[in-house]
Formats: C-alpha cells, structure tokens, sequence
C-alpha cells in the first residue's frame, strides 16, 4: 500500500480520525458528519497522537448519511481495540442487514470480526477472522475486488503480508443501501448489540489497495541487510525478499547498531505503490550530521515501476552565506612582515564614527610632520530629523497644485530590524478553507520569512505539523523559536486543500516573520496572499461601493400522478440544494427526518409512493420541503385521494380484485361448475395506473393447480366469444385508460371434483 499517506492522498474516499476536540465526527476528505449519539468518549489515538473514539456498548453510535460506502470493488481500513465481548453479536459498523441492501462489520462472542455485503436478493460476502482480545490496538483491512472473482474479498488483521482470510463472492453489488451508515450499531436498533470497545482511523476506499507496506534494506559494502531486532542479516534484493524481510520503518536500529556497519551506507526502499514520484528518509538524533552515519557520499535509493522521469530527491538542507556562522559583524585579524599596503574588503552598509563611539566624540591629532600647521576633520553622519520622533508618526503635504499635476514622493532610507506582520482584521470563512496562496518574490540566497496562521484572536498561532497530520500550535515567543518552529512561504503554499478543510476556526489571519539584513542579501518581498474557499460564487453585486448578498429562495417543479412524484429543485443563485418528503404528516424520506445531502442545483427527483404506505380510498397528504445552502426554507404540498399503482383488475362497478403486492381484495366467483358444462363469460376491466403508458399486454391464467379437464378461456368480446387460451392486445394502454375483456371457464364430463378452486389471472406489459 506503499503508506497511509499517499494512499489517502491519492485514493481516499473518506478518513474518520475523531481529531476534533468535541463534538460531531467529521469525514476529512468526503466532507461528511457523524452525528454522536449519547455522546462516545474520545480517547488517546491508536498511535498516542491525535484521538480515538471509545464506544460503552450500551448506548453509544456515530450516524453517518446514506450511500457512504462506495459501491462495488472497496477496502476499508481501520483501528479496534476490543472491550468486554458481546454476549452474541454486535455492530461495528453497519447500515443494513442480510437480505437488504447493507454492507456490516460484526464482532462475534468469540473474538471474530465479520464483514458481510448484501443485495436485497441475498447475501453476496459472509466471513471472517479472529482478533485478539489483548486490550491492544489492532489494524484490520477488508477488501474486496466488486466482482466474483476467486478469492476476491479478503481480511488482513495486523500482518499486511498475509490475509487472515479471504472468500469468493456470490455475485455483484449493484445498490447500495439508502440507510444511514452507523457506527457501533444497527441502523433500526435502539437498544442491545451495541459496540464495546474503542476506533480510531477508518480509511475507505473505492478500489482495492495494495495491503504491502513500503519496505527498507540498507545496501553496505556491497551487501544487502536488514536488522532483525537483534542483529544485522543478509538478503538479496528481490520483490519476494523485499516483501519478506524488508523494514517497515527504520525507528528500531539504534545509533550501537548503525555504528556496526563501517563505512558508506545507501537506503533502499522498495514500493508497490505505481504513482509514487518521490520519497524522502529521516535520521533522527542529537547534534549529528547524516554523514556521521552514512559517509560523505551518501545516497538514497528506491526501486518503483512508476516514470523516473519524474523523480525528485531533496536534502533538506538550505543555502547559508558564511555570516550565518560568523555573525553579522566579524573582526578580520591580519599579521604580515610585508610593507605592502593591506585592504580589507567587505559586502557591507557604510557606516561613521559615532556607530563605533556613540554620540560623544573627540579626536586627537598628532604628527612629525614639522610642515602641517593645522588640522582638517570631516565627519559624515546618517542621522535624520526622523530619529528624535518616537512612536508612530505621520508624514503629512499640502501643495495647492492640482490633482493631476501633483506629484507626492517619499524616500525613505532605513537599516531593516526584524518584525513580525498580521493581518489588521483576520479574513472572516463563510464556508470550508480550499487554498491559501501566498506570492513571495523575495531575493535572498534562502528563505528567511516564516509564516504563521492563527484565528480571530492574535494570542496563538498555528503550524502544519506533517507528522501529527494536523494544525498545531506554534512557539512563537522569541526570533529563534520562530526560525525554528515556522513555516516558508513553499510549506504554507503546499498545504492541501483536504488538509485545509481541517482548520476549524470560522476566521483566518496570517502571520509573516520578517528578517532582512543591512548587506542586503536577504530581500523580504511578499506581492500577494491570497485565499480560496468554498463561499458559493456568482452570487454576489458590487454597487456604488456597496455589497449586496443575494440569496434567491430555492424553487421546485413538481407532477404528481398515479402516485409518483416528479420534480426538479433548483435555484438561481446557483446554491447547493437539498430536500426531504414528509407523507400524512410524518418522515417519508429520509425516513429519519433529515435533510438530503446538499448537491448541485438543478436536482432531479422521482419518487414512487408504496400504495402500502398510503390510505387508499382516502384522503393523504405529501409535503416536500426544501432549502438551499443557508438553510432559506420553502415547501410544496399537495392533498389526494389514495389509490393502488401498477396494472389492477376491475369488475364492472369499479371495485378491485387485488392490490399491485397481490393482496387478495374480492374474488371473481364462477359458482358451482357441473362438468361437461361451460360457465358464462365475466367481464374484467384491466386499467393502467402504473404513471406512465405501456404496450405489449400479455393475459394468462395460471392453472397449475386446475383439475383434470378444466380450462380457462379469454375473449376481447362477449358476442361472440371467440375462446382463446391467452390474450396479447396490441397497441398502447395509456396512462389511467382501462380495457374490457371477458372470461369463462370450460369443464370435461369427468372432471375431477374440486371444493373451493382457485387460479391466477397474470398480466404482463413492457413500458411504452
């Protein structure tokens, strides 16, 4: 998988991390929110950074919006530590059931984590793998191929090398659920199967990962090696053996151990991961240069299928000038036995007497020159008017000349001093931070400044911390400490904007530290700072210097017949959109109360209504309400009379023999059959309610169950009956439209007797 970083980076759906101090859950890369329920406890994470959520499995579950899980080929990543076992099962994570739409995680009594996907026609993946109960963290990875390849889905549990198990799927996945997808437990369960114990960094991605991690050799006079703990090995540099015995991370070899290997040593690292451009190694210890470790000429290699073109290799050390070893101003110390005359050059800002003797100063003259009888001294000094104004001042004109003739200039000389720059008034986020850029065209052998970014208020600022993954804060108390601690304008620039969305405050400021110098060799030039969020655009007039924010009430197009709802929501101030449907006064869809997902304007919906979920024969009342980004609400409604949907049999007053689930309503009664008889002909209505018109009408009977010298015969006309076994009408039935037909039903002499005999009269038509 080469590392969770470039991983989520490049392939990443959605990443749950419970970093946030309080409060909901958030997705960091799909945007989502996790509703916490009974409030689960955040802990430590996984790896002692960051947090991890502790589930008391009672009462506790996270509740994310539908369609979460992508659809078909997925991995899902994730840490648990186990608490008390279930007493059957529980829910890790699910958003359905066997037999529904749903993908699940299940912990057994037993220990053993399932992971099952399922189709309303049946379950497609059921299996699992034990997990120790040890009260440690554990790193489980499912994934599964989307087909019904062999072998297919699989479970790794702590060893990524080898999965703890795998299966073959049934078949294909091709909904998915429309529940809201949970963590520690079911989505229709109140009580009983919750989760006990803890999670921490659920990764998920649509398409199979790779589970081997990036992998280390050290190559040493030749030999390839890596350290088993206890000393050095030997190896060869193949995939297998890469994959074998290859180091993960090289935290475990000490500074004893590097020194065993004399001499000049290479990193090598092996990855499977086809996008990877660059890699990078860190040595860490206490003053010490990486040649102490591996030589003068050290070298970093890696072997990868990707395009070498495009490999880049960094060492991290920046330009320095030798005044950053010998300070601003060096005393140069010269001996010679020449009588030649000795000049001393220097690259620095002219200077007078009173920089080296203060404001008081006098000079003694004296020579053996008997000719000179006076003698001359000129000063020159770069004092101004300016250096006896304390504090702040301003430099205010007046001419009487006219505006386009005017011209006001102000020089200014002045030896730079460090400072440190903000923002006069943070810049107010009215929706999630994707970008800040910032243009510094400074002229400098390296990069001086450091940049900082803080909230609405001056008294923290904040850093990009790679490893922790997050914003942090700053030590920002002294030069040195900023030197230190923050970031050039090239890591303030590199910050992505998924690693943006993480900045929770609703203001940003930035803050830039500056240190040019008197030689002129550090130039601080920042032409541009630049933000970018996800404020919705195009929605905005400037007039007469006056802004207006205009936000139009979302609207909506809606038909609604034979109990299918048609509509397009819109709004033309191009927000974000979202709707739900109440029915009778109570949650249609989402059938938990909440709002759809916000999306793009305009937004299609069709929804059928469930004749089982109306009042047929009755008054009922549909609701649609929706909104648009800042939550402006508006609603349509809409009162009618229940009615069954699809294809229904009528008699000729109007009352209907069954319902479109085959519910049994009334009964068509032939009465007593004497055989060798044939009854007389009834007459059936078929009428479309299906919404929409429809061809190709095939009537049959099923007489499976008919006695012996029994049948069924249809006609489209009484007078005459032309007896047919079936009917196939031609043309189209269109929408609300009914149609005659007629029925009887003929006997043999010798029929087998039959009490209270039944059949089904099928229809079946293709949309026109």
């Amino acid at each position: 998988m080469a590392n969770t970083k470039d991983n989520l980076s490049k392939y990443g759906k959605s990443l749950i991390g419970f970093d946030e101090p309080s409060g909901n859950a958030m997705d960091s890369i799909g945007g989502y929110t996790g509703t916490l329920t009974n409030a689960p406890t955040r802990i430590d994470g996984w790896n002692g950074k960051g947090s991890a959520l502790s589930f008391n499995g009672t009462n506790q579950s996270v509740s994310f919006p539908p369609f979460f899980i992508p659809l078909g080929k997925k991995s899902i990543r994730f840490k648990i530590k186990l608490g008390a076992l279930p007493t059957n099962y529980s829910w890790v994570m699910a958003n359905g059931y066997n037999g529904q739409d749903s993908f699940n995680v299940l912990l057994r009594n037993n220990g053993a984590i399932g992971f099952s996907v399922s189709q309303a026609t049946g379950t497609l993946i059921n299996f699992g793998a034990m997990i120790p109960n040890d009260n440690k963290w554990h790193d489980i990875l499912f994934t599964w191929t989307g087909d019904a390849s062999v072998d297919g889905a699989k479970i790794y549990v702590d060893d990524m090398t080898n999965p703890a198990n795998k299966t073959t799927s049934t078949g294909l996945e091709v909904t998915t659920s429309t529940r809201n997808f949970i963590l520690g437990n079911y989505p229709d369960l109140q009580t009983g199967q919750f989760f006990n114990g803890q999670l921490d960094s659920i990764e998920i991605y649509d398409r199979v990962i790779s589970p081997i991690p990036d992998k280390y050799l050290i190559q040493h006079n030749g030999d390839y090696k890596y350290h088993d703990g206890t000393s050095w090995k030997l190896t060869t540099p193949t995939e297998e053996n890469f994959i074998q015995y290859g180091m993960n991370n090289l935290n475990h070899i000490t500074e004893k151990q590097w020194k065993e290997l004399t001499g000049d040593k290479s990193v090598i690292m092996w990855s499977d991961f086809e996008d990877k451009q660059y890699t990078s190694v860190v040595l860490n210890k206490e003053s010490f240069k990486a040649q102490d470790l591996l030589g003068d000429l050290a070298q970093a290699i890696y072997y990868t299928d990707s395009d070498t073109s495009k490999i880049a290799v960094e060492t991290g050390v920046d330009p320095y000038s030798i005044y950053d070893y010998i300070g601003e101003l060096p005393t140069v110390a010269i001996y010679t036995e020449s009588n030649d005359d000795i000049v001393v050059s220097t690259n620095v800002e002219p200077f007078d007497i009173y920089d080296e003797f203060g404001e008081s100063v006098e000079v003694l003259y004296y020579t053996d020159d008997e000719t000179v009888t006076n003698a001359d001294l000129i000063l020159e000094a770069n004092w101004s008017p300016l250096d006896e104004l304390e504090g702040d001042f301003e430099v205010v004109t007046w001419t009487d000349e006219g505006s386009d003739t005017a011209k006001r200039v102000l020089d200014m000389k002045a030896i730079p001093q460090p400072q440190f720059v903000k923002l006069v008034n943070p810049k107010r986020l009215y929706g999630s931070l994707d970008d800040v850029f910032v243009n510094d065209i400074s002229q400098s052998y390296r990069d001086a400044a450091r940049y900082f970014v803080g909230r609405e208020t001056p008294d923290k600022w904040y850093v990009w911390d790679k490893k922790e993954k997050k914003f942090v804060v700053a030590d920002a108390s002294s030069p040195q400490k900023i030197m230190l601690t923050g970031m050039t304008y090239k890591d303030l620039n590199n910050i992505t904007d998924m690693q943006w969305r993480t900045w929770t405050s609703d203001h940003i400021n930035i803050g830039m530290f500056i240190t040019d110098n008197p030689r002129d060799t550090i130039k601080t030039i920042v032409e541009e700072i630049s933000f970018e969020d996800y404020l919705p655009r195009d929605t905005t007039t400037i007039e007469n210097s006056s802004l207006y924010i205009l936000n139009t009430t979302a609207k909506i197009d809606i038909s609604f017949d034979t109990n299918v709802l048609k509509a397009v929501l819109s709004d033309d101030d191009l927000t974000r959109v979202q709707y739900r449907v109440l029915l009778n006064n109570g949650y249609y869809y989402p059938s938990d109360g909440s709002f759809t997902k916000l999306g793009e304007a305009p937004q299609n919906i069709e929804l059928a209504i469930g004749s089982k979920d109306i009042r047929i024969d009755n008054w009922n009342t549909l609701k649609v309400e929706f909104q648009d980004f800042f939550g402006t609400t508006d609603y349509w409604s809409i009162q009618f009379m229940g009615t069954y949907t699809g294809l229904m049999f009528k008699d000729v007053y109007g009352q209907y023999f069954s319902s479109e689930i085959g519910e049994v309503l009334k009964y068509l009664d032939f009465g007593i059959i004497i055989a060798g008889q044939t009854t007389i002909e009834h007459e059936v209505f078929l009428k479309n309610q299906y919404g929409y018109d429809i061809k190709d009408i095939h009537l049959y009977a099923n007489t499976a169950n008919f006695p012996t010298g029994m049948t069924c015969e249809f006609s489209t006309s009484s007078s005459p009956f032309t007896p047919q076994p079936d009917l196939r009408l031609g043309g189209v039935l269109k929408n609300n439209e009914e149609i005659p037909f007629f029925i009887r039903l003929k006997s043999e002499l010798g029929s087998t007797p039959d009490v209270n005999g039944s059949f089904d009269i099928i229809v079946r038509a293709e949309k026109a």
